[in-house]
This record gives C-alpha cells, sequence and structure tokens, in this order.
C-alpha cells in the first residue's frame, strides 16, 4: 500500500533536513540546495584565459570577477586576482558582481505567514505546494517553531478536533491557522538572497519564526564555500529570546 499524502508530505521534510513530531507538526523546517554549483561552460573558461583569470575557477568566482572586469573593460589594471580579487570588490560594496548567480532552494514545511513573507520582496522565482484546492491541504501538516510548541500543538489538536475531516476542500482557507505547512522550491539571484536576508535575519521588526527560517536559509547557502562571501553570517542566538 502506498503512502498517504500526510505521509508523503513528513517523509519530503524529512528528507530535506527537518522534523517533524507526532506523524503532524513540523519542528524545523526542511531547506537545502536544489542543485550544486555549476561548471562554467567552454566559452567562459576561454575568456578567462584571454583576461588572465583560473580557467579552472569555480563558477561563481569566474562570473563575479568578468562582470567586475568587463565593466570597465580594463583587465590589466587588476593588482590580485581570483578570490583575493573577487573579495576586495565585494568588501567595497559592489555587490552586483555575484548577480549572475542563481541559487535555487527547497523550503519544505514552512509556515504559510512566513512564505508571504519571503514571497514578499517580489525578487524569486517560485513553485509551491497549493494551498487551497488540493488534496494534500485535506490533511496538512503544521508548523511548531520556538518554546511555545506544547502549547501550540494542545490548541492544533483542538482545532483538528473540531473541523477534520473538513467538509469542502477550500474551506481550509478559512479555518486553517496560517502556520500550515506549505512547500516551496524558491530561486533567486545570490545577491537577492542577500538583501532578503539582510532585511529578514534582525531582530527589529521582524518575528522570531521568520528569522529562524532565515537562519536556516543563511546557513545552507553559506554551505557553499563561495557564497559565504556574499551572504551574511547569521547571528548563534535563540530567535525567542
Amino acid at each position: 500500500m502506498g503512502l498517504t499524502l500526510r505521509q508523503q508530505m513528513i517523509r519530503a521534510v524529512e528528507i530535506a533536513g527537518g522534523e517533524v513530531l507526532l506523524e503532524r507538526f513540523v519542528t524545523k523546517p526542511g531547506v537545502f540546495l536544489c542543485e550544486e554549483p555549476g561548471r562554467p561552460s567552454a566559452r567562459l573558461r576561454d575568456l578567462a584565459r584571454h583576461w588572465r583569470m583560473d580557467p579552472e575557477a569555480s563558477s561563481f568566482q569566474m562570473l563575479a570577477e568578468s562582470s567586475a572586469i568587463l565593466t570597465y573593460m580594463n583587465p590589466d589594471s587588476r593588482t590580485t586576482t581570483g578570490a583575493e580579487y573577487v573579495q576586495g570588490i565585494l568588501e567595497r560594496g559592489h555587490s552586483s558582481i555575484a548577480g549572475q548567480t542563481f541559487v535555487s532552494l527547497g523550503l519544505f514545511g514552512i509556515p504559510l505567514e512566513i512564505v508571504i513573507e519571503l514571497l514578499s520582496h517580489g525578487l524569486d522565482s517560485t513553485a509551491r505546494l497549493t494551498s487551497s484546492n488540493v488534496k494534500a491541504m485535506d490533511d496538512p501538516l503544521f508548523c511548531v517553531f520556538g518554546p511555545h510548541r506544547e502549547q501550540q500543538i494542545e490548541r492544533l489538536e483542538k482545532i483538528l478536533a473540531l473541523y477534520w475531516p473538513l467538509p469542502h476542500r477550500e474551506v481550509s482557507n478559512s479555518l486553517w491557522p496560517s502556520n500550515r505547512a506549505v512547500f516551496l522550491m524558491m530561486g533567486m539571484r545570490l545577491i537577492d538572497w542577500q538583501k532578503l536576508l539582510d532585511k529578514r535575519l534582525p531582530k527589529a521588526g521582524n518575528e522570531a519564526a521568520l528569522r529562524f527560517v532565515c537562519q536556516h536559509i543563511a546557513r545552507v547557502l553559506r554551505g557553499v564555500e563561495d557564497y559565504r562571501r556574499v551572504i551574511p553570517e547569521p547571528e548563534d542566538v535563540d530567535p525567542w529570546e
């Protein structure tokens, strides 16, 4: 016998690196890179040789260095090359040289309310689990992050006891709480991930659950050595404190 839709969602969260409690409640979102950083094309490597760049450098470094050089078309003006040159440009605030690198993340088990915040920047290309008229929403997962998990679970179980199963599928939009778990494939330029995190990681003006999700996003992005030059390191703090 195959898995139920809820079991499918649970397994997807777990594969993505998240955690689910009591077969219903997501306690840690699954966040992962959808693809490994790619290899530059043969023509870009030829251009790298022409401009005395390392033709075996990573795709990120080669795109960033090429973007910086062609701005003034004066490769001979460089006093450094490679990673040192790119880092110097970034440290002077010219993050646009990282604008050619596109990064897609899987975000599995994210509260609907937080999804609205992430998408509000309008810089993304996103595929998501439809939140209303699909069978998966008949029996959804819910996100319970932070220190008030037990109270959240208690209240959600009362809501489920009252309304589940739903009389009509689209009733879910008016009855289920906004911490219903959503699944996304979300892609943006690396510098747009940087902009999002710069705005959403600080404590001022951001709710704890949003900062919690953004901490996971930042750590996954910083798992790629090149991306650490652009993506801020999140504070090692509990967002609820």
